[in-house]
């Protein structure tokens, strides 16, 4: 082979995994299902709106992981649910990219993000947790690893990488474990939000609230999965609620004052959702002196505690 003749290989070969990388990095970004939860369980892309099944109309929403107003879903019962009305095209052994920020209100019992196939083994897909571990199954194997803890936003993700036949599953942002044993032939079915199809009825009604719910074609590496966690954490500082509320200085360094004589109590939470203290409001302001450093959102309640606003502050 003459060098005219390696070069034109090499070109090729070059343009031959170029290809392939795309091609793959495409599968893992299709987008097929985005939930907000922003006052509403419509599907951000359009194609795959869910309707509710809640026996005792205790499905609602709270703030979300962002700061956003009624922009996370709860309140599930055992066998409340949320389903398309249609079979989801995600089947068979295709590949799965699933993430989604929850907030559990307890560890126990077994519960359910996302549920796809049937109570068959092999044919069954959940998504979710098992006391404090991030959990996927396929009914006849599981998987459970990382540690939740209760009342605080946590950033989970499962992959299934068909052509590897690993299932890898991941908490804010990191892989914390993966299986090469597994095998799936997920059953086509409406897909489940909040619940699974581990028995009729079913009973593993989402125990927490649960936020930005996304479903993707294609298996998502490690990069993917960290650029979504990345993208949604620092949506804080973006999606804090729109609110006539104003609060000063900020940045703050010690005491933090509000424009507003309604305000009798505040709930500070963190950039990851945990609630850091809840204190009084005294001469119209808070003391936020204790605090690290970073961003805080200041969830605001009237004297009858009901909640009338969001800020967000920054604290030096």
């Amino acid at each position: 082979m003459n060098m005219k003749q390696k070069t034109t290989f090499f070109k090729l070969a070059l343009i031959i995994a170029l290809f392939c990388i795309t091609r793959h990095n495409i599968n893992a970004q299709t987008l097929e299902a985005h939930y907000k939860f922003d006052s509403s369980i419509t599907d951000e892309t359009g194609n795959w709106n869910l309707t509710a099944t809640d026996e005792d109309n205790s499905i609602t929403y709270e703030m979300g992981q962002d700061g956003t107003a009624n922009g996370a879903i709860t309140g599930f019962d055992r066998g409340d649910l949320l389903s398309t009305v249609t079979n989801f095209p995600i089947s068979g052994d295709a590949s799965r990219t699933m993430t989604a920020w929850i907030k559990l209100i307890a560890l126990t019992p077994q519960t359910a993000v996302v549920g796809g196939g049937e109570n068959s083994p092999g044919k069954k897909w959940t998504f979710g947790h098992q006391g404090a571990k991030v959990r996927a199954e396929i009914n006849g194997k599981g998987m459970g690893v990382g540690t939740l803890e209760v009342d605080v936003w946590h950033h989970i993700a499962v992959v299934w990488d068909k052509d590897n036949s690993t299932v890898r599953i991941y908490q804010n942002g990191e892989l914390k474990g993966s299986n090469t044993t597994w095998s799936t032939n997920t059953t086509e079915a409406p897909l489940l939000i909040g619940n699974d199809y581990n028995a009729d009825p079913k009973n593993r009604g989402f125990n927490g609230a649960m936020d930005d719910v996304r479903i993707y074609t294609g298996a998502g590496d490690d990069a993917f999965i960290k650029s979504i966690y990345d993208a949604t954490l620092l949506s804080v500082n973006d999606n804090i609620v729109k609110t006539s509320l104003n609060a000063f200085p900020n940045p703050v360094v010690d005491y933090l004052s509000f424009s507003s004589d309604k305000i009798s109590s505040v709930e500070i939470y963190n950039i990851l959702g945990a609630k850091v203290k809840s204190q009084k409001v005294n001469n119209k302001s808070i003391d936020m002196s204790y605090l690290s450093k970073g961003v805080y959102m200041i969830k605001c309640k009237d004297a009858n505690h009901q909640n009338i606003g969001t800020i967000k502050a920054i604290k030096e």
